[in-house]
């Protein structure tokens, strides 16, 4: 299996949990081989790596036998919330078009694993997948779910479901999708090209019913840095940094968070070494972004102390200014001048 080391919410794999339990599949054969718990994939802000949740999906798959029409079925429950900061982005566009680029252009922020392209071909638009690098044995299960979850984020979004005038399959899929899309009233075609979502260009220039360009601006910019963040990290420095956020009231020492990533320090030290970081570079980052964000919300330096572990005020400044190079009343004397 390929490895895919981008991360990712754990949102997706938590409903990929919920959907195996009403099929009669039990928690411990959908995370099987995963490292992963039920406890981290409930955790609010829990982030994975791709190949993870692709593990999930491949043992849900197994597991359910591979039925046609389990992928469809599970896109439906892929909605807007699910996507978090990108599924509100998409909502503040103001047009059609823009929603439709601002989709292309943050697509990995999805839990899709094919990779996305856009085709103006007249009075057509062809919302590309390309799925060839994904496992042979997932890409129909998969299909059927995204092709499920973008016809239905059409039609909560952009407009009526009749815009989208087909489904193109690729020729690989042609005996296993088909019959499935045909069956939920999907027009379908094959293609010897990759697979498309084609829709009426006529729609593109209607305005978004829930347009908003104050937030969109602000959405957008965080749409960027996310995905710039969960690029940035190597998938070990990444699990670290997880650990942290989720465990930043515990104070975690050094040896804790090893242990739970199920490592040593001494090893822990050296991947993240190869990964061109440190233990001590991730704590400054993700403890000194989070410091800064709590002071900006206005909480008092004690209370931002303890939520991030420190015994007292005084410790926590002595962190802050050896993050920021300045103390915490020095960040909020330059914020009220500002």
């Amino acid at each position: 299996m390929n490895t895919w080391t981008s991360r990712r919410a754990a949102t997706s794999a938590a409903l990929l949990l919920s959907f195996a339990r009403e099929r009669g599949v039990d928690a411990a054969a959908l995370l099987s081989d995963t490292g992963l718990t039920e406890q981290r994939l409930a955790h609010p802000g829990s982030e994975i790596t791709a190949d993870q949740e692709l593990t999930v999906i491949g043992n849900l798959v197994r597991a359910l036998g591979d039925r046609p029409g389990e992928g469809f079925s599970l896109g439906l429950r892929y909605q807007t919330a699910v996507h978090g900061i990108f599924g509100y982005a998409l909502m503040s566009c103001s047009t059609v078009r823009e929603g439709i680029e601002v989709g292309t252009r943050f697509f990995d922020l999805t839990f899709a694993f094919s990779r996305a392209a856009l085709d103006y071909a007249g009075d057509e638009v062809r919302f590309c997948l390309d799925d060839r690098h994904v496992p042979a044995e997932l890409r129909g299960f998969l299909l059927e779910r995204d092709v499920s979850g973008i016809v239905a984020h059409w039609s909560a979004l952009w407009g009526s479901a009749s815009e989208v005038r087909r489904i193109e399959v690729a020729e690989s899929l042609a005996d296993r999708v088909p019959p499935v899309l045909r069956a939920r009233g999907l027009r379908v075609e094959s293609t010897p090209a990759t697979h498309a979502v084609v829709v009426d260009a006529r729609a593109l220039d209607r305005p978004m019913p829930t347009a908003s360009p104050e937030a969109a601006a602000v959405l957008l910019r965080e749409c960027a840095e996310l995905l710039q963040r969960r690029q940035s990290h190597g998938e070990l420095g990444a699990r670290v940094r997880e650990v942290l956020l989720r465990r930043a009231a515990d104070g975690p020492t050094q040896g804790e968070v090893a242990a739970e990533l199920g490592t040593s320090v001494r090893t822990l030290r050296r991947r993240l070494g190869e990964e061109g970081t440190s233990y001590r570079a991730i704590v400054a980052e993700t403890l000194g972004t989070m410091a800064e964000e709590l002071l900006d919300a206005g909480l008092p330096v004690e209370r931002v102390a303890h939520r991030l572990g420190y015994a007292d005020a005084s410790s926590f400044s002595v962190a802050f200014k050896r993050w920021s190079g300045r103390t915490p009343g020095g960040k909020r004397s330059r914020r009220a001048s500002s």
